[in-house]
């Protein structure tokens, strides 16, 4: 009863107070507050005339009558009839609150802050006892392209949901929406639009929805204690006309924003990144739409490579090894890049850091790495101009274990490239670099105009498996490996690439390529320069104009086998200056050149064992419509090699000899062959190889020749 009578007086004493300045024609309704049952408990009469700043201190008194009567069991809802109302100063909204626009328009004065804060500056809390249970809904936030802070901002703050509205139309300001030590915050079916910066701020730190660090110098709600947010949800909203989208550019080691989910969100025209997240770990970003973006999705455990940003800890730290992020079903489409950053559809980044010091003189030595994150059947298109780009861009993640077995997985994404820019060395469909144990699975790199350099290229990395990927239509090549250590290339689709299909450099060891089919590369099929490869086995290569198999430089490789090579016009398997293998062995080679070889080794190359290959025996149903010949079956050229075995080849239409043995000084076997319609069958000069039990078929000159 005494609430009651004391609700009615204070809604007299309001009514008689604002009919001083209220006209007939200004008032166009009031402000009601009703408790959590719907009941009416105060009553305020509001003057929407635009002209006058009477509003806000209008609204603000209702906001504190909710303040001082809510709790977390009667939560108080301040609705403002439908108008349009300018703020000289932040409105403070508080605790077991909802504020309910009701389609208004809130537009800001010349000198206005915040438009709406949670508390006042002078409050300090800690944790996330801050503020609770509040709702902002149903309207508008309208800066009018006047400048000041951003239009809403809260720290310190928990249960906290914003839904159906919309924020627009800043000038120079740093963010539409910030907030930072909150837990359980949803914003939903909201906009965010229009943003311009015409002054030197850090124009690409300036996220529309900004989560934030709560650290002094970045963001003004005391206490500065470095509570990280958790459980936030993102979904249904808007991102339009805005420099960066949604996310976090601050960050302090081993402090991680937790259970953070940004799904079912559209971002249209966004000069740089449309969601970037730092330090995040159990989380998910989903479903997104993302058109006109410079660049897509940024997930990283450091905030760039120079660790601009990034903070010590306030106190000790555990840096986490498995992020636990989820990245799926986003659809990107991506233009210019106005940042200064390389464009990149998704990318993955960490670091393993060594005695960094941040901007406040702190030492921070730490492996923070990125780890335990899922790239899953994600999408990434677009016409992009940027000299530097890549779809897929991971640089310092580390898997948990090699192979299957990682918790680092890139899978089944699908990038097509529409690129418009200057043809470029520094364009890549996914590349990887300063990693461990990387996973890619059944991704699909498209590239119709051929201009990206690389479908998949990789740089000082270890433990990389690439397992049935289909790449088609670069530049330059398929796959390029560089300073790996440890690599499977397993059962990958290549084609229609300007150079090689495969393409394996120096710094490469214990690397496998096994079961990929390669077709009409314009370059060799599989080309290894200078690096250790355990095998090269089972691979289908058609049509490449060039080597099929080429091993060069100071090219290692253990064997050689089960490869089925067909419709080469040059030599199916060439080794050149010092490349050596230990063994080719059980391929089938079909070339259609009389001026080339089925296999070749040449200059300083060695062959240790060349057993049971099958050249031009047409032995697959594709290969029998060729047209085979080939000039020697099996060329030996090199004073280096160190054949020992040459046994149970069938060789067939050769212009000149099945085999061909020049220079080698060791004593090879070389038995057990077949030969059928070549010129000569075997040609041996200035060896000790031994013949014995080797069968000949049509040969039209001799048999055996030895000079």
């Amino acid at each position: 009863m005494k609430k009651t009578l004391a609700v009615l007086i204070l809604t007299v004493i309001m009514l008689m107070s604002l009919t001083a300045f209220a006209s007939a024609e200004d008032a166009t309704g009031n402000i009601t507050v009703t408790d959590s049952a719907g009941k009416t408990v105060a009553t305020y009469e509001i003057v929407t005339n635009n002209t006058s700043l009477d509003a806000r201190d209008t609204i603000e008194k209702a906001l504190r009558y909710a303040r001082d009567n809510a709790s977390p069991s009667d939560i108080y809802t301040v609705k403002l009839p439908k108008g349009e109302y300018c703020l000289y100063q932040s409105l403070n909204l508080y605790s077991n609150t909802v504020l309910d626009l009701s389609d208004s328009v809130i537009t800001r004065a010349e000198g206005c802050g915040s438009m709406i804060r949670f508390g006042t500056s002078k409050d300090v809390v800690y944790g996330y006892e801050g503020y609770k249970n509040i709702t902002i809904k149903n309207g508008t936030f309208d800066a009018k392209n006047i400048g000041g802070s951003s239009l809403v901002r809260f720290g310190h703050a928990s249960n906290v949901e914003i839904s159906d509205v919309i924020f627009k139309n800043t000038t120079d300001v740093n963010h539409l929406l910030t907030f930072a030590a909150c837990e359980n915050v949803r914003i939903r079916d909201c906009q965010f639009r229009d943003m311009k910066i015409t002054q030197s701020l850090s124009k690409f730190n300036c996220e529309a929805v900004q989560i934030d660090i709560l650290k002094e110098g970045y963001f003004t709600y005391p206490a500065y204690d470095g509570t990280p947010t958790k459980n936030v949800s993102v979904t249904g909203c808007i991102f339009e006309n805005v420099p960066r989208g949604l996310g976090t550019h601050s960050a302090m080691a081993g402090y991680y924003f937790d259970n953070m989910v940004f799904k079912n969100n559209t971002f249209k025209n966004i000069e740089s990144y449309a969601i970037r997240v730092v330090n995040y770990i159990n989380s998910t970003i989903s479903d997104n739409v993302i058109t006109d973006s410079g660049s897509g999705i940024s997930c990283g455990t450091v905030t760039n490579a120079k660790l601009g940003n990034f903070f010590a800890p306030l106190s000790g730290m555990t840096v986490r090894s498995d992020m636990n992020i989820n990245i799926s079903g986003n659809k990107i489409a991506l233009k210019s890049n106005g940042d200064g950053d390389a464009a990149f559809g998704i990318r993955l980044m960490g670091k393993d850091i060594k005695n960094f010091k941040d901007k406040n003189g702190n030492t921070l030595t730490a492996d923070c790495r990125i780890s335990g994150v899922r790239v899953e059947n994600n999408t990434i298109t677009g016409a992009i101009t940027h000299t530097s780009f890549n779809a897929i861009h991971i640089n310092g993640a580390r898997g948990s274990a090699y192979g299957k077995k990682s918790n680092v997985v890139i899978k089944n994404n699908k990038v097509t490239f529409g690129y418009k820019g200057k043809i470029s060395n520094t364009v890549y469909g996914i590349k990887t670099e300063n990693s461990e144990n990387i996973y890619f699975y059944g991704n699909t790199v498209t590239d119709k105009k051929a201009v990206i350099h690389s479908s998949l290229t990789a740089d000082k990395n270890t433990g990389l498996y690439f397992e049935k990927n289909t790449l088609s239509g670069a530049k330059s090549f398929g796959v390029k490996l560089q300073n790996i250590k440890k690599a499977a290339v397993i059962s990958n689709s290549i084609s229609n690439t300007k150079s090689n299909g495969i393409y394996i450099l120096n710094g490469c060891t214990s690397v496998d390529v096994k079961s990929n089919k390669i077709k009409g590369c314009s370059g060799y099929g599989i080309d290894v320069k200078d690096g250790q490869v355990n095998s090269i086995s089972s691979n289908s290569i058609y049509a490449c104009k060039k080597y099929s198999i080429y091993l060069t430089g100071k090219a290692k490789v253990k064997t050689v086998s089960s490869n089925y090579i067909c419709g080469g016009k040059k030599t199916g398997i060439y080794l050149n200056k010092t490349a050596s293998a230990t063994t080719v062995t059980k391929n089938s080679i079909d070339v259609v050149s009389k001026s080339v070889d089925g296999i070749c080794v040449n200059d300083k190359a060695s062959v240790t064992n060349i057993t049971s290959n099958k050249i031009n025996a047409k032995t697959k149903k594709d290969s029998k419509k060729l047209k085979v010949k080939c000039k020697y079956g099996i060329r030996i050229n090199s004073s280096s090699c160190k054949i020992k075995k040459i046994t149970g080849n069938t060789i067939n239409q050769c212009d000149n000899t099945g085999i061909y043995i020049a220079k080698a000084k060791t004593k090879a076997t070389v038995s057990k062959n077949t030969v059928k319609k070549a010129k000569y069958g075997i040609i041996y000069k200035k060896s000790k190889a031994k013949l014995s039990k080797n069968t000949f078929k049509s040969c039209s000159k001799e048999k055996t020749k030895v000079i």
